[in-house]
């Protein structure tokens, strides 16, 4: 009897060892399950820029990942085995979720400031339970409200400049009475003002700026507005007419004027604009002699046909246009100084858009409303893209802008026309520096752009990346790595 307690006895104490012994096991294996997931997730974690913190059943940190140091500032030796409430006691943060989420064992998300950094974050907590349905950890992910909100205020923004420019855009049109000059610079509204001033009067124009800039659309501004805009308008090109037809194409001529005249008279291009307007464009191109006959007509106001002797008497508005310096012209004998001041009654200069920039932007708005239309699009400008216009150098001015926002238009496939597309159509050799050094982009943005407008022109000048690694003196490792980060096509 005796052996059969001690027996049973055993039996119980080598049961109970046993259960002890599974239990153990199941422990292990479920916390090396948690260990393991803790670790996938920290993993994953530092590939991302959030900050992931992982805290135990008694609110112990066990660990955080590279992301919450560089949000939070507190270094891993400073968190990990201490408990959630010492970070709280030592002011750390404002709030702590790991804490609440322990309490309520449930999901919680919570706003909270970091308190050596001022830093708005986000964090929240997400409870892990056993099989017995307690909690065995808790993680916790943390992202940085500030960086979001930056850059939400820096899309506002550029959404608010977009909204202004094209407000802007629909102003000037319905207060100039759908003008084509745009601009909203004070050289822009200057010009406007002169227009309005001489535009009804008879008053003889010399409109001169670069090539590009709008000379004829001042010219057709001044006789819209003007009391003959239901007369001609004729606009003579003087650079374009072979000299040997020149005069008779301005003035005329009578039948049997010249060898192989036609056996009839002609009307002259002057003639042919009686009681309108005619352009004198490039008139700074009219040969000297030419230039004498038409010094005539500006003071009699009448003309003599090529084989004629009756003189015309005719009611022209002159405009004169050039993009040559005219007093320079002078000096050199090219041009005759009565001719220049019969025309310079109304100067009008029209400066270069590099010179008016603030203009660059209404005028792109333009031109994107006018080719989006064209070829059945829908395009929007970012704000790099809009900066990088207007931080280009433009030698070909407003009809090289007018141009490029069509090529735009068509070579883009996207719903935005952004700064790369920009770089890629225009020489980015002749884009300013001042682009690289704005404050509203980062250092690595500005170091970015700058690298890439160095190894481009250096590729397009020499053809390979050997040449350039040589010439840049970097490595040609170097170059092929840049080029394929920065998306320069080899």
């Amino acid at each position: 009897m005796v052996f059969n307690e001690e027996y049973i006895e055993n039996e119980n104490h080598n049961e109970k060892i046993m259960k002890m012994e599974r239990k153990i096991k199941e422990l292990e294996k479920e916390n090396k399950f948690h260990k393991e997931r803790a670790l996938t997730a920290l993993e994953l974690g530092d590939a991302v820029s959030d900050g992931i913190c992982i805290v135990d059943s008694q609110g112990v940190v066990t660990e955080i990942n590279k992301g919450y140091t560089e949000i939070t500032g507190i270094c891993r030796e400073e968190i990990v085995g201490r408990h959630i409430q010492d970070m709280l006691d030592r002011k750390y943060f404002t709030s702590a979720v790991s804490l609440e989420v322990l309490k309520s064992k449930k999901k919680i998300s919570a706003i909270s400031i970091i308190k050596n950094n001022n830093k708005k974050v986000l964090i929240t907590g997400n409870p892990f339970v056993d099989q017995k349905g307690n909690i065995s950890q808790v993680i916790t992910v943390m992202r940085d409200f500030t960086e979001i909100n930056s850059l939400r205020e820096r899309l506002e923004k550029a959404e608010n400049e977009n909204k202004k420019y094209l407000s802007e855009l629909r102003y000037i049109r319905d207060s100039q009475n759908e003008s084509e000059f745009l601009g909203n610079s004070l050289d822009a509204r200057k010009i406007r003002q002169t227009i309005n001033q001489v535009a009804k009067t008879d008053a003889t124009v010399l409109i001169t700026g670069e090539t590009g800039v709008g000379k004829e659309i001042i010219s057709r501004e001044v006789y819209k507005n003007s009391n003959r805009s239901d007369g001609p308008y004729i606009k003579i090109n003087c650079a374009a007419i072979p000299e040997t037809l020149l005069e008779s194409e301005l003035f005329g001529y009578e039948k049997g004027a010249f060898t192989g005249a036609l056996q009839k008279e002609k009307i002259g291009l002057l003639e042919m604009g009686h009681k309108g307007t005619v352009l004198l464009d490039e008139i700074g191109e009219m040969p000297m002699q030419l230039q004498s006959k038409i010094l005539r007509f500006l003071q009699e106001r009448e003309i003599t046909r090529v084989g004629g002797t009756i003189p015309k008497l005719l009611d022209v508005r002159i405009i004169a246009a050039t993009n040559q310096n005219l007093l320079e012209q002078i000096k050199q004998g090219k041009f005759r100084e009565d001719l220049y001041y019969r025309l310079n009654v109304i100067p009008i200069t029209i400066p270069p858009i590099r010179d008016r920039k603030e203009d660059i932007r209404i005028l792109a708005y333009k031109f994107l409303e006018v080719f989006n239309k064209r070829y059945k699009k829908n395009l929007e400008f970012d704000e790099a893209a809009l900066q990088a216009l207007e931080y280009y150098n433009w030698p070909g001015n407003v009809r090289e802008l007018e141009n490029t926002i069509e090529r735009l238009v068509i070579i883009t496939n996207e719903e935005f026309i952004t700064m790369d597309c920009v770089m890629n159509t225009l020489s980015t050799d002749k884009i300013s520096i001042d682009l690289f050094t704005k404050d509203d982009i980062t250092l690595k943005e500005a170091i970015d752009m700058l690298e890439k407008n160095i190894i481009e022109k250096a590729f397009r000048k020499h053809g390979s990346t050997y040449k350039v690694a040589e010439i840049l003196g970097v490595s040609q490792s170097t170059v092929v790595r840049k080029m394929q980060a920065l998306g320069i096509e080899n």
